[in-house]
């Protein structure tokens, strides 16, 4: 009997165990490992750290965020299958995202570190004054000028924009959500 030979980039092999040998080399790229970052000094890689771990926080936030838009509104409410009014929604979707907050809008914005507001980033929380008293009301940024939140029983948790003059107006201020550690390490 004849064997076939097949063509490739490293010449004529046989079948079979040719072909073993091309799809390990090919695969192989895959698996090679990258090089060790750079050495920093203890301050820069400090920094470093806040910066993913706060990266990653906020990208949690924001995936549960988005996936508790359409729930409904609850006064009083901190949880998806009864509803949300706004600081439970917050409370429940940071809890989620690792991080533990108190449950009214006032403590949530007393609890967190401040941001510039030009500095916002998806996954901030977003505070209010819509009730004539400072931080009455509580979402979640989430880009493009926009933001969730638990608003009222016929929209539930639903998308408004803050170039929407009744929200633009009453902006009180941003919070950057964050786990006990990097509070710790804010710390003075």
């Amino acid at each position: 009997m004849r064997k076939q030979r097949v063509m490739s980039p490293v010449g004529s092999v046989k079948r079979g165990g040719g072909l073993l040998l091309l799809l390990t080399m090919a695969l192989s790229g895959c698996a090679t490992m990258a090089p060790p970052p750079a050495v920093r000094s203890s301050d820069n890689a400090s920094s470093a750290y806040d910066n993913r771990s706060e990266t990653t926080i906020l990208d949690a936030v924001l995936v549960h965020t988005i996936a508790e838009i359409g729930k409904p509104y609850q006064w009083g409410g901190d949880n998806p299958r009864t509803g949300f009014d706004c600081s439970g929604f917050i409370q429940y979707v940071l809890r989620r995202a690792g991080v533990n907050i108190p449950r009214t809008s006032f403590a949530q914005a007393a609890a967190l570190p401040s941001v510039n507001p030009r500095r916002i980033r998806p996954g901030d929380l977003v505070f209010f004054n819509t009730m004539g008293q400072p931080y009455s009301h509580v979402g979640i940024y989430i880009g493009g000028d926009q933001f969730v939140s638990a608003l009222n029983p016929r929209q539930g948790v639903a998308v408004q924009s803050m170039r929407i003059p009744y929200w633009a107006e009453r902006l009180d201020g941003v919070r950057r959500p964050m786990p006990p550690e990097l509070l710790a390490m804010r710390a003075p």
